[in-house]
Parts: C-alpha cells; sequence; structure tokens
C-alpha cells in the first residue's frame, strides 16, 4: 500500500512539474511555465494593537464566538486563548489536557470542531506529525475549560530521511478546513516554495496527498480561506519581509490555479514575525505577529483587494 502511495506521489510531483503554460497576457508569467502570476502590490495594515505577554510566540489564529483565538508556538503551554477584540485582553483560556505543545503553528475550524496543527517541523526531524479536533460545543463559557481532544496523525510519503535542519521541505505552518477535508501548505526551507497537501479531517493515520505547488518566494507560516473562496497564505523572504498571496478564481482545490497575486506586507523588524492569519468577514482579516527583535506581539487588522489584476 505504502508503494502505491509512494508511486501516486511521483505521478503527482511530475505533474506539477508540467504545468501547461499561463495563457493570460494580464499575468507578469504569461507564455511561462506555471501558474498565472499577477503584478504584486503593497498591502496597508490598519489598527495595530499589542497583545498580552501570555500570547509572546502567538501562532495560530481564529474567529469564532465573538472572539479571536490563539495560542503559542512549540513548548507553549497546551493552550488556546480567546482574546478581546476591541482590547486584545485574554478572556476565555481552554486547556487540552490530553496534548502536549511540540510545535503548535496554526488552527481552523469546521462548524462544530476546531483543529490546532501540531506539524511545526523545523529540523524535519519528527516523525509524530499530528492535528488535534475538538469539539466547539465542549468549550463552555467558563473562564477556564478543561477538555480533551482527538488526533489526526499524518506524514508525507515522500520523505524517506529526517533531519537537515531548516534545510528541507517537510516543515509544515498553515492549514485550513474545506470540503472535508484539512489543507496543509508547507514551510518549504529548502527551494522556497509551499507544497499543498490534504489530510481528512476525522481521527487516522494518514500520508498526506500532495495536490499543487507554488513557487512563493520565502517561507509559508498561516494559511486562510474565506467564505467567498479567497486563499490566502502569509510567510516572510529574505531579510524578513513579510508578504501575503491572494488567490482566487481556482478550480476545484487546485488553489494555485486561477488568480495569484503577491502582497507586500512591509519588514519583520517593525511588523514583527508574521505568524498568524484569519479572514473575519468578506476580504477582511487579521494578522498577528510573536514578539521579535525589539518589537512586542501585535494584531493588525486588513481588507484585500476583491480579484487580482495587472491593469491598475
Amino acid at each position: 500500500m505504502r508503494i502505491l502511495l509512494l508511486f501516486v506521489f511521483i505521478m503527482t510531483i511530475s505533474g506539477l512539474l508540467a504545468q501547461n503554460p499561463c495563457n493570460d497576457p494580464d499575468a507578469t508569467n504569461f507564455q511561462e511555465n506555471g501558474d498565472c502570476i499577477y503584478a504584486s502590490k503593497k498591502l496597508k495594515l490598519k489598527n495595530k494593537q499589542k497583545l498580552p505577554a501570555a500570547v509572546e510566540e502567538n501562532s495560530g489564529l481564529l474567529m469564532f464566538k465573538n472572539g479571536v483565538w490563539t495560542h503559542n508556538d512549540s513548548g507553549g503551554k497546551p493552550e488556546i486563548y480567546k482574546l478581546d477584540p476591541e482590547t486584545g485582553n485574554i478572556i476565555q483560556v481552554v486547556k487540552i489536557t490530553n496534548a502536549t505543545n511540540t510545535d503548535w503553528e496554526d488552527m481552523t475550524q469546521d462548524a462544530n470542531h476546531i483543529y490546532i496543527g501540531d506539524f511545526g517541523n523545523n529540523r524535519g526531524d519528527r516523525k509524530d506529525l499530528h492535528i488535534l479536533k475538538i469539539k466547539k460545543e465542549a468549550i463552555g463559557e467558563s473562564d477556564t475549560v478543561n477538555l480533551k481532544a482527538e488526533k489526526i496523525l499524518f506524514s508525507y510519503p515522500n520523505q524517506t530521511t529526517f533531519g537537515n535542519a531548516y534545510n528541507h521541505n517537510f516543515d509544515c505552518e498553515g492549514f485550513f478546513f474545506h470540503n472535508r477535508n484539512l489543507h496543509l501548505f508547507t514551510k518549504n526551507w529548502n527551494n522556497n516554495k509551499t507544497y499543498h497537501y490534504t489530510v481528512p479531517a476525522i481521527p487516522g493515520d494518514y500520508f498526506a496527498i500532495l495536490q499543487d505547488s507554488l513557487d512563493v518566494q520565502g517561507l509559508i507560516t498561516a494559511a486562510d480561506r474565506s467564505t467567498d473562496g479567497t486563499v490566502l497564505l502569509l510567510g516572510y523572504a529574505k531579510k524578513g519581509k513579510v508578504f501575503m498571496w491572494q488567490c482566487r478564481d481556482y478550480f476545484g482545490i487546485q488553489y494555485f490555479s486561477g488568480f495569484n497575486r503577491k502582497f507586500k506586507v512591509g519588514s519583520s523588524i517593525f511588523k514583527g514575525q508574521a505568524e498568524g492569519l484569519t479572514f473575519i468577514e468578506g476580504e477582511k482579516g487579521i494578522m498577528s505577529s510573536e514578539a521579535f527583535m525589539w518589537g512586542k506581539q501585535k494584531m493588525y487588522w486588513f481588507e484585500l483587494d476583491p480579484k487580482p489584476t495587472a491593469k491598475e
């Protein structure tokens, strides 16, 4: 079975490397191999807000129950925190009693559950990659809640060696739920691309299935999908340049097959280490950063253009 899955993976990779040329004259890569890429644009962030010290290394973000939820990454407590959107203060703590925080990197949700991705893998040596799944109805209204999570385990079928710290393509820091699956976007230290994998959103042990790839020219740290279908990836490039990729008008779950535009956000020296991302309404969303150098942990609000186009 594993041999068959590995064959499927190799055939998928071959297909990605032989993509049809972009045939949209408005794209910057017209008649070049790859999905259509459109002119980059600067994105203005609004309403900068400091966050409490308890979430100094905040990573994932989502909107739920009129609050902004987050968690810390590697080494943090196995807890998620509800923040007041107006003040940034913590108003509820949910403790996952049957889990540890090896390297929590992102969170997402469906109608009934919250998912927490314990799949950070900077060193490329983890063999315990998994996603925690908790029921929303179990959270309740108490200031502090204790509950247990189910676990979704996965591995990458093409990873045969482990290690190569900061020089591999088996790290992941962003994902979202869509169409009964969890969609993972890798942080490729080796080639500055991102690979899109899928894993079922039900407990089990799986090989992640490769779906697509995009040359994002950097390292992806968060992902989300809006209610109208916009896919957004957050990351940073050399010299700490923060960016977002907006993907729209794609086919099925091939999120990179339509309009792809890069937004320049600024420098991490001033914006912080960009880690969290969530849509809140339409094309409006929130980005968060953990403490970085002399900068404090913060949240920013933003609004995307409804559709990327090179004609501006």
